[in-house]
């Protein structure tokens, strides 16, 4: 772990953003991308930021591809008898919040989502903060790993007990409210 950082840091900046911007829309896991942000933007703040500036638009990509290759995919998948469920309007945001917060791989949850029929609105803003507080936790912790500092590890698994306490609360009140998710 210690030579990683440096080889990190040999990378530009603009061909790391451009890599998470682009690979996890391809299917590589956008998790590696949060982990070694910090190596090569060094300040927490900035490593933040183009993490979740990056997921955006990531996320934007991803369902572009999504919705452009959509007709194919749900013709193939009509055809061998597996018809994809869309989603309604009621069930979209509770869908793209449980998803969201899934351990499924990135790529599969914003395919789900887009060939689901998700709108785009929706998809992006009830999806990037969810997807933020996973993001942001997994930054901290890659923060903690480069510079040993326990701090970033506290904060980062904060981030993620702040987002499974928000998911679980979510899921309590739908199964108040007698929904099946």
């Amino acid at each position: 772990m210690a030579e990683l950082p440096d080889w990190l840091r040999s990378i530009p900046p603009w061909a790391f953003v451009l890599g998470f911007v682009v690979l996890p829309a391809l299917g590589f896991p956008i998790s590696l991308f949060y982990l070694t942000v910090g190596a090569v933007f060094t300040d927490p703040a900035l490593a933040l930021a183009v993490a979740l500036a990056c997921m955006t638009a990531n996320m934007a990509i991803s369902f572009a591809v999504a919705r452009l290759l959509s007709g194919p995919i749900h013709g193939l998948l009509h055809r061998r008898g597996y018809p994809l469920p869309q989603l309604t309007a009621s069930t979209e945001w509770r869908t793209i919040v449980l998803l969201r917060a899934s351990p499924l791989p990135w790529l599969m949850q914003s395919w789900l989502l887009a060939l689901g029929g998700a709108r785009f609105l929706p998809y992006m803003l009830v999806g990037a903060p969810v997807q933020s507080l996973v993001g942001a936790g997994m930054v901290l912790v890659g923060e903690s790993l480069f510079q040993g500092n326990a701090v970033w590890l506290m904060m980062g698994v904060t981030a993620f007990l702040l987002g499974q306490a928000a998911l679980t609360a979510v899921r309590r009140r739908l199964r108040r409210r007698g929904s099946a998710y």
